[in-house]
């Protein structure tokens, strides 16, 4: 992309919040931003359902990628009146119809956009119509691209079509992420690891085709939920290695090693929760109220109740959070909900 140096930059996390104002007064906003980091992923689940939410109407996401489409498909293709023996045009794809919704377009990695549909951009975006088709009445902008530091394989964007919309660049923020995480309910051996090793949250890897990113922990995190607890090590390692890289793979492993030598033992904790020990490292608390939420069931609740609220507050209050959401029927149990509420 063109030079980003000087534009406005801002943590992921505070993207949604920096970039509404112009949205939400129909200025286009182009997101610039390293592979992986979250751009398309707080569009979806942060902008969007905020504007939603602040102009009081239904939202549609539209996720096109101009670098895999040809031009007719933005001009439609040509019909010929036979009659009157002129060429008119078919409404392009990409323009829906006006069904009273809020239309949101979202034009990830435009930056690999040729140069004919950048020239096809203009119109959209400054008249929001292609050809003789206008977009539905009610639409917004979003563009969003790797910089060319980033190695994306983008081509210019032209200066034209520059001036047409605001820029901003995203960019990482590991605290800001890892407290999404503990919210997202990721596992608690991840997000230990990370809070230990936050520049291992975004570093892509010039060689290498597995790296970590936002996007591919996310993979990760979905791979370690689903092992069962007691799943060969081996697995864990080949998992990380497949998506993070070796390097990743290689000190996440000598993190549990550590954690697993460091942690209290589950038929301790449930023989005397009140004598169990508990780990003085916040990192380690949060591995081990995560490992007790899971064993919580109707039976044992009141008496796993007493170990967690030796625990951290926020600690205590994801387990009992977590094992609620599992199993509503501990909703019943009052030691469970004290936790929550921090009672």
């Amino acid at each position: 992309m063109s030079e980003v140096k000087s534009v406005l930059r801002c943590k992921i996390t505070k993207l949604a919040e920096t970039i509404l104002p112009l949205i939400l007064a129909d200025v286009p906003v182009c997101i610039y931003g390293q592979t992986g980091i979250g751009k398309s992923k707080v569009t979806e689940y942060e902008i969007v359902p905020s504007l939603g939410k602040i102009l009081q109407m239904e939202t549609v996401l539209h996720d096109i990628r101009l670098s895999t489409k040809d031009i007719v498909d933005g001009t439609g293709m040509p019909v010929v009146d036979q009659i009157k023996m002129i060429t008119k045009w078919t409404r392009s794809p990409f323009l829906d119809d006006d069904d009273g919704k809020l239309h949101v377009y979202f034009l990830d990695e435009f930056g690999h956009a040729s140069v004919q549909l950048q020239h096809l951009a203009y119109g959209w975006l400054n008249d929001r119509k292609l050809g003789d088709f206008r977009c539905p009445k009610h639409n917004r902008f979003i563009l969003a691209t790797n910089s060319r530091e980033d190695q994306g394989g983008d081509n210019k964007m032209l200066k034209p079509m520059e001036n047409r919309m605001g820029h901003v660049v995203a960019e990482p923020d590991a605290p800001g992420l890892i407290e999404k995480m503990k919210h997202w309910g990721w596992d608690s051996r991840l997000i230990a690891f990370l809070s230990l090793r936050p520049d291992e949250i975004q570093k892509v890897s010039e060689i290498n085709p597995a790296f970590p990113t936002a996007r591919s922990l996310e993979n990760l995190n979905k791979v370690l939920k689903r092992l069962p607890v007691d799943a060969p090590k081996i697995a864990v390692e080949n998992s990380a290695h497949m998506i993070c890289g070796e390097g990743f793979s290689r000190q996440f492993m000598t993190f549990l090693n550590n954690l697993t030598a460091g942690l209290p033992r589950m038929p301790d904790i449930k023989a005397n929760p009140s004598k169990a020990k508990v780990p003085e490292d916040p990192h380690y608390q949060w591995v081990i109220g995560s490992a007790v939420s899971k064993e919580l069931n109707m039976q044992n609740a009141a008496h796993l109740a007493i170990y967690l609220d030796r625990l951290m507050p926020d600690v205590r209050s994801m387990a009992a959070h977590d094992a609620m959401t599992r199993d509503p029927s501990l909703k019943t149990i009052g030691a469970i909900n004290r936790l929550v509420l921090g009672n």
